[in-house]
Protein backbone atom coordinates (compact mmCIF):
# COMPACT_ATOMS: atom_id res chain seq x y z
CA UNK A 1 0.00 0.00 0.00
CA UNK A 2 2.85 2.28 0.95
CA UNK A 3 4.60 1.42 -2.33
CA UNK A 4 1.80 2.40 -4.25
CA UNK A 5 1.09 5.23 -2.53
CA UNK A 6 4.86 6.61 -2.97
CA UNK A 7 4.36 5.98 -7.12
CA UNK A 8 1.67 7.86 -7.35
CA UNK A 9 3.19 10.81 -5.35
CA UNK A 10 6.25 10.42 -7.87
CA UNK A 11 4.14 10.09 -10.87
CA UNK A 12 1.91 13.30 -9.69
CA UNK A 13 5.28 15.48 -9.37
CA UNK A 14 6.14 14.64 -12.66
CA UNK A 15 2.98 16.23 -13.85
CA UNK A 16 3.01 18.69 -11.74
CA UNK A 17 6.52 19.89 -12.93
CA UNK A 18 5.39 19.40 -16.54
CA UNK A 19 2.20 21.42 -15.84
CA UNK A 20 4.13 24.46 -14.52
CA UNK A 21 6.68 24.29 -16.90
CA UNK A 22 3.89 24.55 -19.92
CA UNK A 23 2.36 27.22 -18.05
CA UNK A 24 6.03 28.93 -17.81
CA UNK A 25 6.58 28.63 -21.43
CA UNK A 26 3.17 30.21 -22.20
CA UNK A 27 3.68 33.34 -19.55
CA UNK A 28 7.64 34.06 -21.60
CA UNK A 29 6.01 32.91 -25.28
CA UNK A 30 3.39 36.14 -24.01
CA UNK A 31 6.09 38.48 -23.61
CA UNK A 32 8.02 37.42 -26.81
CA UNK A 33 4.85 37.54 -28.94
CA UNK A 34 3.47 40.79 -27.84
CA UNK A 35 4.88 42.73 -29.40
CA UNK A 36 4.78 41.41 -32.43
CA UNK A 37 1.10 40.74 -32.78
CA UNK A 38 0.83 42.18 -36.12
CA UNK A 39 3.21 40.37 -37.62
CA UNK A 40 3.13 36.75 -36.40
CA UNK A 41 2.92 36.84 -32.71
CA UNK A 42 -1.14 36.40 -32.32
CA UNK A 43 -0.75 33.14 -34.57
CA UNK A 44 2.00 31.51 -32.66
CA UNK A 45 0.21 32.38 -29.47
CA UNK A 46 -3.27 31.38 -30.32
CA UNK A 47 -1.71 28.08 -31.74
CA UNK A 48 0.53 27.46 -28.83
CA UNK A 49 -2.05 28.32 -26.63
CA UNK A 50 -4.34 25.87 -27.95
CA UNK A 51 -1.46 23.54 -27.59
CA UNK A 52 -1.77 23.96 -24.14
CA UNK A 53 -5.05 23.66 -23.15
CA UNK A 54 -4.61 20.35 -24.90
CA UNK A 55 -1.90 19.09 -22.64
CA UNK A 56 -3.17 20.74 -19.86
CA UNK A 57 -5.86 18.26 -20.13
CA UNK A 58 -4.37 15.02 -21.01
CA UNK A 59 -1.57 15.37 -18.62
CA UNK A 60 -3.91 14.13 -15.25
CA UNK A 61 -5.34 11.65 -17.88
CA UNK A 62 -1.82 10.19 -17.82
CA UNK A 63 -2.29 9.08 -13.78
CA UNK A 64 -3.47 5.60 -14.20
CA UNK A 65 -3.73 5.08 -10.45
CA UNK A 66 -6.62 7.22 -9.66
CA UNK A 67 -10.50 7.23 -10.54
CA UNK A 68 -11.98 8.37 -14.01
CA UNK A 69 -13.68 11.07 -12.26
CA UNK A 70 -10.89 12.25 -10.18
CA UNK A 71 -8.15 12.46 -13.38
CA UNK A 72 -11.22 14.09 -15.45
CA UNK A 73 -11.60 16.88 -12.43
CA UNK A 74 -8.39 17.61 -12.51
CA UNK A 75 -8.02 17.78 -16.38
CA UNK A 76 -10.97 20.59 -16.43
CA UNK A 77 -8.77 22.11 -13.46
CA UNK A 78 -6.02 22.23 -14.99
CA UNK A 79 -7.87 23.58 -18.20
CA UNK A 80 -9.22 26.10 -16.03
CA UNK A 81 -5.81 27.42 -14.96
CA UNK A 82 -4.21 27.39 -18.46
CA UNK A 83 -6.99 29.33 -20.14
CA UNK A 84 -6.61 32.23 -16.87
CA UNK A 85 -2.72 32.33 -17.96
CA UNK A 86 -3.37 31.69 -21.80
CA UNK A 87 -6.16 34.99 -21.31
CA UNK A 88 -4.02 37.13 -18.59
CA UNK A 89 -1.06 36.37 -20.97
CA UNK A 90 -2.77 38.18 -24.49
CA UNK A 91 -4.26 40.61 -21.85
CA UNK A 92 -1.26 42.26 -20.03
CA UNK A 93 1.49 41.71 -22.82
CA UNK A 94 0.31 44.29 -25.16
CA UNK A 95 -1.46 41.54 -28.12
CA UNK A 96 -3.33 43.90 -30.81
CA UNK A 97 -6.17 42.21 -31.62
CA UNK A 98 -7.13 45.19 -34.73
CA UNK A 99 -3.74 45.81 -36.35
CA UNK A 100 -5.05 47.51 -39.57
CA UNK A 101 -8.50 48.97 -40.48
CA UNK A 102 -7.85 48.76 -44.52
Amino acid sequence: MQHKLLLTLIIMKRIYTLYAILLVIEIMLAIICGPYSCEWGNSVYFYFGVFSLAMSFILPLLQKEWPAGKRIGYGFLFLLVSVIVWCAGFMLCGFSIICRLF
